[in-house]
This record gives structure tokens, sequence and C-alpha cells, in this order.
């Protein structure tokens, strides 16, 4: 537990990383909430959290970092989750997470499978408890707990609740690095502005973290996190353009959309089956949206229950808002977001 005026100051300043001052906001009632929130629009991770608290209807502070490092004017503008400040706070739920470093690339992005990241998004701090929680699994769990209402997501009883948590676990294990990041090798139908930018992407990544690990030299806390962060990133450029790699991550992907098409054929957990609307429904939700962003809805072409669940999903009020909307609003234009693009009119709370 760290002292609410320590957090408070920390925050700050990492808070200060934001360049726009409009991407700093309050979402809720109440000029000074309990919870802020360090995350990023287009997000996967971000937008599962985000979904959670727009369902349990918590106010929070928002801050929404721009995530990749970029060129402008011919000078290097480092991403704002890498700064210092961010780190620091990110380090304090490390120390409570009592995971190694990542130490490679696999594409997935889950703590307990892949080690800690410690320059990502998403970030939580509760000031009521004096905690700051990372990794989005752990995030959702944790706010979920924080109150039953008006929507309780992970059941108590004890066989919805293995169900409910078993389906966010198999969403952790997607590759949904792979499939952003990686240049398919056969039918790569990401938008083409989001294909150009992924040209430099890491280049500029490792580029940013080896300055600033330059410029911290003499802090050997930060010079490890950004050097595990420099692994993952040099891991990730090798295979961008691995056909094996990226094929198989696209295998995986349809196993587990197989896999998922079982369960829901068999009644299980979503709440297209009359079960309650749970996390697994918001995990699922927001990775749909992304397959779909990405131009893979085709996956689940011969899936029917894959793809009514989807469609419910997307109408989903939260996940309208937080997945939806906001891939759209953040990310290159995709034409399979096209079909999407008018949820509200028909979203349900």
């Amino acid at each position: 537990m760290t002292s609410r005026a320590l957090l408070i100051e920390m925050a700050a300043a990492a808070r200060a990383a934001v360049a726009d001052p409009a991407r700093i906001t309050t979402v809720g009632a109440g000029s000074q909430p309990r919870f802020e929130l360090f995350h990023a629009a287009s997000s996967l991770c971000s937008q599962k959290v985000r979904t959670v608290l727009h369902e349990k209807a918590l106010p929070y502070r928002s801050n929404d970092m721009r995530i990749l490092s970029t060129m402008e004017d011919g000078a290097l503008v480092p991403a704002e989750h890498y700064s210092p400040a961010y780190i620091r706070l990110r380090l304090v739920a490390a120390r409570e997470l009592n995971r190694e470093y990542v130490s490679g690339y696999s594409g997935r992005t889950s703590v307990d499978s892949e080690g800690f990241d410690p320059c990502v998004v998403p970030l939580l701090v509760d000031y009521d408890t004096g905690r700051v929680i990372a990794d989005s699994q752990r995030i959702c769990i944790y706010l979920d707990g924080v109150s039953r209402t008006p929507v309780q997501l992970v059941p108590d009883a004890p066989d919805a609740r293995v169900q409910v948590l078993r389906q966010a676990g198999i969403v952790d294990r997607i590759a949904n690095g792979a499939l952003l990041y990686g240049f398919h090798p056969d039918a790569d139908l990401r938008p083409d502005a989001l294909k150009a930018s992924m040209q430099t992407v890491y280049d500029y990544k490792v580029m940013a973290l080896e300055r600033l690990i330059a410029d911290n030299a003499d802090q050997p806390e930060l010079v490890a996190a950004y050097r595990a962060k420099i692994v993952k990133e040099s891991g990730g450029k090798k295979v961008s353009r691995d056909p094996v790699f990226q094929r198989t991550a696209r295998e995986q992907t349809k196993q587990l959309l197989l896999d998922l098409e079982r369960d829901l054929a068999a009644g299980s957990f979503a709440f297209v089956n009359g079960h309650p609307f749970s996390l697994a429904d918001v995990f699922w939700g927001v990775n749909l949206v992304r397959l779909n962003y990405l131009g893979l809805p085709s996956m689940w072409e011969a899936l029917p229950h894959v793809a009514r669940y989807a469609d419910a999903l997307a109408r989903r009020l939260s996940l309208c808002k937080e997945a939806v909307q906001a891939s759209i609003g953040s990310m290159p234009h995709s034409r399979y977001m096209d079909a999407l693009a008018d949820c509200r009119a028909a979203a349900t709370a």
C-alpha cells in the first residue's frame, strides 16, 4: 500500500506526460474520483478495462495516452507511456505482482504467461486503498470486487465463476499483438494506413527506448525496465514478417474461435445463452471487435453461434462505446468496421 499523498504526487507526474490536456478528462460524476486510469483509446487491454468501468458505472479520471513513438519534423517523439514518471508508477504495481519482466515476444499480453511488461497501458490507481494495479484482467476483476452493483461481472457461484474466468483466460491467449503488428503472408486485410505505420513501428519504439536509457543512465530501475521492453519489441520486429509465426498466430486464433463455437453451442457462460452479462462477455466482445477491425470476421463466417454472439456484443452499450466507437475514433479507417459504426442506434444496456 502506498500513501495517498505519494500516489497523488506520482500520478500527477505521470499525467504530465500527456501532451494534450484535452486527453485528460473525468468520466462520471465528481471532480476527484476514487480511480485514475492511464490507458489508450486504441489499446485492446484498455478497452476491456473501460468497458468494465462503464458497466460498473464507476467514475474515474481518464488519461488517454499516445502509445506509439513517432517521427515528427525529423524529431523522434517517444510514446507517452514510456515517460520515466509513468514507468515509476507502473513499477509500484510490479512490486505487488512479483513477476519477472517480459523476456521475449509471443504476440500475447498476459502477465501470467508472458511476464510483466513495464512499458504498457492500462494502469489503474485506487486512491482509497493506496494500490496501483497492472494487467487488464487483474484490473477488471479488482473493479468488479469494488461493488456488486449495477452489475456483477464475476459470479460468486463456483461453477459459473470458473467458466467466466476460463473464458477470460482463453481470450488472454490470443496473439493480438501479432495480428495487429504483423505482416500476414497471405491476405493481409488490415487498413493500408495501419500497415504503413507498422513499417517503422518497432524501429521507433527501440530508438525511443534507447534514448530514454541514455537519459536515465543513473536510474537502474528505469534502465532495467526499458531494456526489458527493448527485448520484447526487438523480438516482435524479428517475427513481424515471419510467415510461419504469422500463420501460426492466425491458426491458433481460429482454433480458439472453434472452441468458442463449441462452448456457445453447449449453452455455457454467454449472455446470449441467458446467463448474466459477465467478464467473459466483456473480453470476448472487445476481442471480436478487434478481429473485425483487422478484417478477420471471415474467421467466424462458418460459426453461427460466434457470429450471433459477435453481433449481440457489438450492440451492448458499453462495448459499442469503449470498443467499437473507440476503435473507429482512434485508429485508421477499416472498412470492416462500417457495419458496426451505427451500433449506438441499436445498443442495449
